[in-house]
């Protein structure tokens, strides 16, 4: 019988201002990951824009991010030290390693790009713990407008909240493929944001009921290491210790996407 899955450890890397260049920097790190790091169970390769911030998403100029699950911490580190490390060169960068503490699917069937993310084995997170929600879609076309405006009234709402440690909005796929990475002080102060009457309450209940996307997947990440800010001014959590990135741990980063 095969072993049980453990959850997966998830990294997190945003860049502001890639080396090269966005193209450039976008084709390093699929070169990167097409010789297969070993424990590595699935990337995305990703662009970065102020969809948090605005109804209408700055996209050029724009970051880049990762976003790669592993089978362990030490499979991710081994490949920080390959090409991976060098691919991630730039200014503005953002990275952050974290557990999958809670997997919800729209639909059993839903996935994000092929990825099943996997909490198997995860102690659920406890309401003073910080907190990294990650929410992907692919929206029905014809409610892009829609998702647009009320996704800047929640993200309005999101940057005032005082349990925000900052976020951004990331895609594989523009325009209707969207992926949310919002950071929170504890679970308590993400769940008062979320479920209070409001922008991003309205959103939700609006997306739920008009159906508005093909797929939905939503995770609860316990963030374990973190380097650099996320749209804010401050470190996102700097009582946590650096992220492992290689010779890339001791560099210093500012916030992306400001």
């Amino acid at each position: 019988m095969a072993p049980a899955r453990a959850g997966d450890f998830l990294t997190i890397d945003a860049v502001a201002r890639p080396a090269g260049g966005v193209l450039r920097w976008r084709r390093a790190v699929r070169a990167a990951l097409a010789g297969g790091p070993g424990g590595l169970r699935a990337a995305t390769v990703n662009h970065t824009n102020n969809g948090t911030h605005s109804i209408v998403p700055r996209v050029i100029p724009g970051g880049c991010a990762l976003v790669a699950a592993w089978d362990s911490p030490e499979a991710a580190a081994a490949a920080w030290r390959g090409p991976l490390c060098t691919a991630l060169e730039g200014r503005g960068r953002f990275s952050l390693d974290g557990e999958v503490a809670r997997v919800r699917l729209r639909e059993q069937s839903h996935r994000w790009h092929g990825w099943a993310p996997s909490a198997t084995g995860a102690q659920p997170l406890a309401a003073d713990e910080p907190l990294v929600v990650v929410v992907h879609g692919v929206l029905r076309p014809r409610h892009l407008a829609g998702f647009l405006r009320n996704n800047m009234h929640a993200a309005s709402r999101a940057a005032h909240h005082p349990g925000h440690r900052g976020s951004v909005d990331i895609s594989s796929k523009l325009p209707f493929e969207h992926t949310s990475i919002s950071l929170w002080k504890t679970v308590a102060m993400a769940q008062d944001y979320a479920y209070a009457p409001g922008g991003h309450a309205y959103a939700m209940k609006h997306a739920l009921t008009a159906d508005t996307h093909h797929t939905g997947v939503f995770l609860r990440v316990r963030p374990l290491a973190s380097t650099g800010s996320l749209g804010i001014d401050t470190p996102a959590f700097p009582d946590l210790p650096p992220a492992d990135r290689g010779r890339l741990t001791t560099e210093t980063t500012h916030g992306v996407n400001r």
